[in-house]
């Protein structure tokens, strides 16, 4: 009789027990994303860019572009060795591992984005199913030091399989990052309701004020949060191939 395979719902769980290892990095980690989250709003003011809702998403990538491209990966790069010390990412050399592979991956991300962007300008529709199958090529190749075409076989292969409960975990992972912004907007406009009805919009406003920089704070753990928990549904999605392989195999 063939068994249900367990949920991946525990990653969630065991992204937070990772960023318990490490509470100075994490808090550290969480106030460089404080900051680099008001420098959106201070490039806003330094290009004169005025109100426009359709640039401070922009700026805002661009401030936490140092997060993103370095040291988020650095932070999964050195859970990982951490936790498995993997012969293709020792705990002994994990510095040097990742220093080799991560402007790589931050150009495999970015290209995974723009495909995926495009996908979901033409139709929502191919646009998730290429962020599901190849969503994670980048760390393959930043943990696993696989070459571009090879990291994205893998995440194919893997999600053709095991899709399922892997959409399962991340969409319980988008639940909540919702339940976060609703419950900080919601916060927003109860305590500072003054603040209501500027959010997004005045660029000095967002500078000064210490709702924002909370916010920032906040968001920041959150961001360290999922970036632990995705980490931690990739080794479980490793486990559950290497399990299929050696099964097929027998």
């Amino acid at each position: 009789m063939r068994t249900t395979p367990p949920s991946h719902l525990g990653s969630l769980r065991e992204g937070i027990a990772l960023l318990r290892r490490h509470p100075g990095l994490t808090l550290g980690l969480a106030v460089l994303a404080m900051a680099l989250a008001q420098l959106g709003p201070a490039l806003e003011l330094a290009a004169k860019a005025g109100r426009d809702p359709l640039l401070q998403p922009l700026f805002g990538a661009v401030g936490l572009l140092p997060l993103e491209m370095y040291f988020l990966p650095r932070l999964q790069a050195r859970l990982d060795a951490e936790r498995l010390d993997s012969p293709l990412n020792r705990l002994e050399d994990w510095t040097r591992t990742f220093d080799a592979r991560w402007l790589l991956t931050f150009g495999v991300r970015m290209l995974v984005s723009a495909v995926v962007g495009v996908g979901l300008v033409v139709f929502i529709l191919p646009g998730i199913l290429l962020l599901t199958l190849f969503g994670w090529a980048p760390m393959r190749v930043l943990l696993r030091g696989d070459r571009v075409m090879e990291a994205f076989r893998w995440s194919q292969s893997a999600m053709a399989r095991h899709w399922p409960r892997v959409v399962q975990a991340v969409l319980a992972m988008v639940l909540v990052l919702l339940v976060y912004q609703a419950a900080s907007g919601y916060a927003l406009g109860r305590f500072v309701p003054s603040l209501a009805s500027e959010t997004g919009a005045d660029a000095w406003l967002r500078l000064k004020h210490p709702a924002f920089w909370i916010l920032g704070f906040t968001g920041g753990l959150l961001n360290l949060w999922l970036t632990a928990s995705l980490l931690a549904l990739f080794h479980r999605l490793e486990a559950a191939v290497q399990a299929s392989s050696e099964s097929l195999s027998r």
